[in-house]
């Protein structure tokens, strides 16, 4: 069985947060689309979605501003058995 994994970038865009800090907003809206768009790219090579699992990151402002965001998702494909 062959299997392939791929990363969709999650697009965001920079928003001030709190006290002038810039804060990551992800955009679902465009990150579905990208997922729609990488699973039917796999499907038409002969691949179908396996796994799916969210990567986040974190960042700490001024050592007191935790926070976390979606940086992307990653997508494991296997083969269509034919």
């Amino acid at each position: 069985m062959r299997y392939k994994t791929i990363f969709v970038d999650a697009p965001t865009a920079a928003n001030k947060g709190a006290f002038g800090v810039t804060m990551h907003e992800t955009n679902g809206d465009q990150l579905a689309r990208d997922v729609q768009a990488a699973i039917l790219e796999k499907d038409s090579e002969g691949y179908e979605l396996f796994q799916s699992m969210p990567v986040t990151s974190s960042l700490i402002y001024s050592s007191a501003y935790p926070y976390s965001f979606t940086t992307g998702v990653v997508l494991i494909f296997k083969q269509k058995i034919q």
